[in-house]
């Protein structure tokens, strides 16, 4: 199994990052091969709304989306994105990844292609923010849940964790590892 995690965090080694490390080495454990990209050091040019994936089925855009990033999401077996929440979605970075996404959503829904009619993928959250409110992660799992579908991935799961703003904090969360050990089991 081909395990790719995408980082949507901004901050070098922070929260979303050890969240994603942790889960990753849990997979090579379990003899997975892993990759993570990291969406803020990724060029990846904004979505254009131009059409032309809609038509054509490829992006006129030639930069690290096309070359990087979508080769990598096609052969996952699982894709894990850990991000921290800014207002209520996620970080630019990453959004302008998501949103490129739309050549696989063409691909699936205005062309029929079905590209990955024959695998079943399995796709995971993870996310933390500072505050504590209710909605706090609304707009990240409907984000998730659409830029999965558009890629054949099943949105299986999501561990999302309130409070933590602070470089390092998610680290001294009592049930962090834990929570990650008990998730990697399922694969």
């Amino acid at each position: 199994m081909y395990v790719l995690g995408i980082i949507g965090s901004p901050r070098p080694k922070g929260n979303s990052h050890y969240l994603l490390s942790v889960f990753m080495e849990e997979m090579k454990i379990k003899g997975y091969s892993t990759k993570i990209l990291d969406a803020a050091k990724l060029k990846i040019n904004n979505c254009i709304g131009c059409g032309n994936c809609e038509t054509k089925g490829e992006c006129v855009f030639k930069d690290d989306f096309t070359s990087i990033v979508l080769p990598e999401i096609i052969k996952a077996d699982s894709i894990v994105i850990s991000s921290p929440v800014y207002f209520y979605a996620f970080p630019a970075a990453l959004k302008s990844l998501i949103d490129r996404i739309q050549v696989l959503w063409s691909r699936k829904y205005r062309l029929k292609t079905n590209d990955f009619k024959t695998r079943e993928r399995k796709g995971i959250l993870f996310a933390v923010g500072a505050s504590k409110g209710k909605d706090l992660f609304q707009g990240l799992k409907l984000t998730t849940k659409y830029f999965f579908d558009a890629a054949d991935i099943k949105f299986e799961t999501k561990l999302c964790y309130t409070g933590i703003d602070e470089k390092g904090k998610i680290q001294e969360h009592p049930t962090v590892n834990k929570d990650i050990k008990e998730l990697a089991s399922l694969f």
